[in-house]
């Protein structure tokens, strides 16, 4: 779990959407509930999977990847938020606290990023943003401590009972069971009730399961270090050096320490972008990695059917609790 899980009791319940995001990704109860699956399936020596097609890209956020549609993207996040916050303050109101929880955001996002998944998967794709930004966020790197977040109330040990089903401070979710203002505390209390609410289960996953995610990095590895890749990852590199830049991969260079030190981008920072941009167009680097990304993708879909089924059933599940949840502010 998070170490931002393990905050201080108030923060647990101004806070609760990455805790309810972690809760999910280990061990799932509930055989009945819908989206449960185990782990993905791991064969020792993997074949690379043969690449039909590699298209001419620049940039691939506008194209499809096959585990989209089993992913919780930037839309449904934004849904699911605002219905747990909606479900939760309704929960502590019963308990005679008037809590609104703050939405969680996933994060800043550029204005070209992907609109049907969470990750752009092939680090900055954008050369007009790479002139301006390097490898910054678009807008720079807020300043240290700067936030919109209202601030924190003192929250009663009742109200932390009431929320996560535990007052322990140590402790993310609790039993439940305690009496608060005359009513019997959930099982991991409003914080539960309100996962079950959505996901069938109150240890549901609110967004990704696990085996969603670890296919979903498993297969980015995977093209990451596949040979056709890595091919054009050399290529990348010779061009770069011609540049005077040494870089194994565009990995290193948009991964460089470096440009974490400033707010903004540096003027070195800005030309290693822009030679990183003209390289990848001159070579079609992510033409060729999305291309095997998309059949490492597919590979793992088709060894996995059955539990990526029921990981599609339990999204459509999610997606209709939170819209059923949220039609009355819509209509």
């Amino acid at each position: 779990m998070s170490r931002r899980a393990f905050r201080t009791a108030a923060s647990l319940i101004v806070l609760p959407l990455l805790v309810a995001g972690c809760a999910g990704n280990g061990a799932e109860t509930g055989a009945e509930r819908p989206g449960t699956a185990g782990t993905a399936a791991r064969d020792g020596a993997r074949t690379p999977p043969p690449v039909r097609s590699v298209p001419v890209l620049d940039s691939a956020n506008d194209k499809p990847l096959p585990l989209d549609p089993y992913l919780v993207n930037p839309g449904q996040f934004t849904a699911l938020n605002q219905a747990y916050a909606k479900s939760l303050a309704r929960c502590m109101a019963r308990f005679g606290f008037d809590h609104v929880p703050p939405l969680e955001s996933p994060g800043p996002r550029d204005s070209d990023a992907p609109v049907t998944r969470m990750d752009g998967r092939y680090g900055s794709q954008n050369a007009r943003l790479m002139a301006t930004w390097g490898y910054h966020p678009e807008g720079g790197i807020p300043a240290e401590g700067a936030s919109s977040a209202a601030p924190t109330r003192p929250v009663s040990p009742e109200m932390v009972a009431a929320g996560r089903g535990t007052s322990d401070p140590q402790k993310a979710f609790g039993p439940g069971g305690q009496v608060v203002n005359g009513r019997t505390v959930p099982y991991h209390g409003c914080m539960g009730e309100s996962f079950k609410e959505l996901t069938g289960s109150a240890d549901g996953a609110l967004y990704d399961p696990q085996i969603a995610i670890d296919l979903k990095m498993r297969t980015l590895n995977e093209s990451q270090q596949d040979g056709r890749t890595r091919a054009v990852f050399a290529e990348w590199s010779r061009c770069m050096k011609s540049r005077g830049f040494s870089y194994a991969d565009p990995l290193a260079a948009g991964g460089d320490p470096a440009w974490r030190r400033t707010p903004r981008p540096t003027a070195r920072e800005l030309r290693v972008a822009t030679a990183d941009a003209a390289c990848r167009h001159e070579h079609n680097v992510v033409g060729v990695w999305y291309a095997v990304d998309h059949a490492y993708q597919e590979k793992a879909l088709a060894e996995n059917a059955a539990a990526m089924a029921e990981v599609r059933k339990g999204l459509e599940f999610r997606m209709r609790a939170a819209n059923e949840l949220l039609k009355g502010e819509r209509s």
